[in-house]
C-alpha cells in the first residue's frame, strides 16, 4: 500500500509541473501564433527539457521523493506512461474548447518530459 501511495505522489508532482509548463508555453504559442513542432522533435526536445527540470528540482530535493520500491526504476516506466496518458487527456480538453495547445499536451509530448525528469531523479537522487 504504502509502494502504490509513493508512486501515486511521484507521478502527481510530475503531472503538475507538466501541467504548468503546458499553461505558459501555451500561452506564449498563442500569443506568438506558432504552430507546434514535429511530434518526433517535439520529444526529443522535451525530454532534453525534462531532464533539465529533473536536475533542478534534485538541486531543491537531492533525496528521494519516494523510498526504494521492491522494483528499482519502475518510475521510469509508470510515470512516463501516466503523465502521457493525463497530458493526452488534458490536450483533448483545451483543445476541445478552442485553447492553444503544445506538443507537451500529447502523450507523447507528457510522456517524454516525465521520462527525462525521471531519469535524471532515478539517476541522481541520494
Amino acid at each position: 500500500m504504502t509502494l502504490l501511495l509513493e508512486l501515486l505522489l511521484d507521478v502527481a508532482i510530475q503531472i503538475g509541473m507538466e501541467i504548468l509548463v503546458e499553461f505558459g508555453w501555451a500561452g506564449v504559442k498563442g500569443a506568438l501564433g506558432r504552430e507546434n513542432h514535429h511530434p518526433a522533435v517535439a520529444a526529443a526536445g522535451l525530454a532534453v527539457l525534462g531532464a533539465g527540470l529533473g536536475g533542478a528540482s534534485l538541486w531543491l530535493f537531492p533525496t528521494s521523493l519516494v523510498g526504494p520500491g521492491p522494483v528499482p526504476g519502475a518510475s521510469l516506466l509508470l510515470a512516463p506512461l501516466a503523465a502521457g496518458a493525463v497530458m493526452h487527456a488534458w490536450g483533448q480538453y483545451r483543445g476541445g474548447r478552442g485553447h492553444p495547445t503544445t506538443n507537451l499536451a500529447t502523450f507523447a509530448g507528457g510522456a517524454a518530459f516525465a521520462f527525462g525528469t525521471a531519469l535524471v531523479r532515478f539517476l541522481g537522487a541520494r
